[in-house]
Order: structure tokens, then sequence, then C-alpha cells
């Protein structure tokens, strides 16, 4: 941790919480892109991230506006204590949220609070500021339609990085755009929902309280199987959850087909961040039709 970043963040949380407080720094683990740390003060206990202005231009920025939507649509989210960047190098603090064990009653929860979000609609699909999934730009141009959407901010710009980094060859050129020509036909016909965006078991935490406080957000307007689709794309939910869901807030029939192809977008993102690895599971789906 630089030494001199750490004591503009002490002395910022000082002066806002008015205290002369001595703080004590535990790096953890938990992230891939940023560098994290818990942060216990004479009174309180906090998360922070750290990251660079070279990756996030803007520095957390777009989180904070991502947990501030959600905040809006009613979703449990930390307190956002400060963000900010110092020396080019970029910094967000939040609440310290202790993570309890994930019980029947949790998942439960955890249904109807996301049942509440997706519920909570807009006229088109997109949101008016391009934000970020992982570390890669994300584009939320709105659309009518979510799959003209899908096609032009989500997969064809992450293709297209895909290629121009010599991940993928001209034969999955061709393989995507006839997906492309397929996906009209292949997402039910919603309203857009508000969502999550990337909600992966890691992107949640069991509250005391017994329910789910969101985190890392990738929010946009968009089709409410995005977020379904992800809880299943690393290791998947509770049955619980996807019964309560179900229960509140019906899918159309056949999810478990179509699934696959809202895991395109992450699975891209994923060959373009870390590399060939994921380039088998993606060919499996462009393969599919």
């Amino acid at each position: 941790m630089d030494s001199n970043l750490k004591d503009f963040i002490e002395n910022s949380l000082n002066k806002q919480l008015q205290t002369k407080s001595n703080f004590n720094w535990k790096a953890i683990g938990g992230g891939s892109i940023n560098n994290t740390y818990q942060v216990l003060s004479n009174t309180h206990l906090f998360f922070v991230k750290v990251n660079t202005t070279t990756v996030f231009e803007n520095g957390f920025k777009e989180e904070v506006l991502g947990l501030q939507f959600l905040n809006k649509h009613k979703a449990l989210i930390p307190n956002i204590i400060l963000d900010g960047t110092f020396q080019n190098q970029a910094y967000l603090v939040l609440e310290w949220i202790e993570s309890k064990k994930e019980t029947p009653k949790f998942w439960e929860n955890f249904a109807m609070q996301l049942v509440n979000l997706h519920q909570q609609k807009s006229d088109k699909f997109g949101l008016d500021y391009a934000n970020f999934m992982g570390q890669l730009s994300q584009k939320n141009t709105y659309f009518n339609k979510f799959s003209d959407f899908y096609i032009e901010n989500r997969l064809k710009p992450q293709v297209k990085l895909a290629f121009d980094s010599n991940k993928i060859e001209k034969k999955h050129l061709k393989q995507f755009e006839g997906l492309y020509t397929k996906i009209p036909q292949i997402f039910p016909v919603e309203k857009p929902s508000a969502i999550h965006g990337d909600l992966w078991n890691g992107n949640f935490i069991c509250s005391e309280s017994e329910k789910a406080v969101f985190i890392d957000p990738a929010v946009y307007y968009g089709h409410r199987e995005v977020d379904i689709a992800m809880t299943q794309l690393f290791g998947g939910f509770s049955e619980k959850f996807y019964k309560t869901y179900n229960e509140i807030y019906p899918l159309e029939p056949c999810f478990n087909l179509r699934n696959n192809f809202y895991h395109l977008y992450p699975l891209l993102i994923h060959l373009n961040t870390f590399g060939k690895s994921y380039l088998e599971s993606i060919e499996n789906i462009i393969t599919e039709f």
C-alpha cells in the first residue's frame, strides 16, 4: 500500500468522521483486479479498494454510480464513505459488511430482493453512461430491443477486442455473425428491468439480517434473465433461491435452454481479461446452432 495514499485516506476519513482515529490496515483477498483492505479505526470498520487511474480513468466513479443506481431501486448496498483519486491512484471506501453464513432464509430473502429490483422497469434497454464489467469498459447505448442491445453493446465490442488481440480467429467471427441472426429469436420479449449486471456468487454479502448486500455492480436496464444466468455461470446459487424467485416472478419457459447465450458476454470478458482458457466454453456455445 502506497504510504502517501494511505495517509491521504486516513486524513480524509478523520476529517469526514470528525475524529482523530488511528487506523489498522489489513490486506485481504477476494478480487483479481483491485488491491483490497480491511481498515479498522477507533470507531469504524471499512472496506477499501485501490487501483490506478490507468485502469480506471475516472477512479471508481462508475462503481459508485452503480451502487447508487441499486440503492435508488431499493437494493441493499454498503454505505459509500469516500471515493476519488490521489496521485494517479483511485480509491473507494465503503462500510465493512461482515459476511454471515448463508441460510435457507437468506436465499429466500435474496430471491425476493432480486425480484423487487427486476420489477423496477424502464422504457429502453441501456443506461445514460458507460460503466465497467470487471476492468473492461461496458457500452450502454439505449436500444428498444434487448437483442439489438446485446449484440451491439455486449457481444460485438468484446468479439472485436478478442479478435484484435488474437484470442479468436476469423472462423469465430463467422460463427458469431451467424449467431447474431438467431439472437432475436432466442430471448423472450420483456420490458427492461433494473439489473445488477454481474451477479455471480462473489458479488453479494450475506448480512447479519439474512439479506443480500449487493456489491461490484455493472448495472443497466436489461433483460432480467441476464442476472439469473449470471448466478449459474460460476457454481450457481441455492435451489431455494431459484424456487422462490420463480414462485414470485416466473421466468419464461425453457430458460435453461438459452442461459448459455447470456453467458457469452461474461465469458468474452474473461477471455479478454484472463486469456484463452475461456475459449473452449465460448466455442461450445456459438456452435450450438
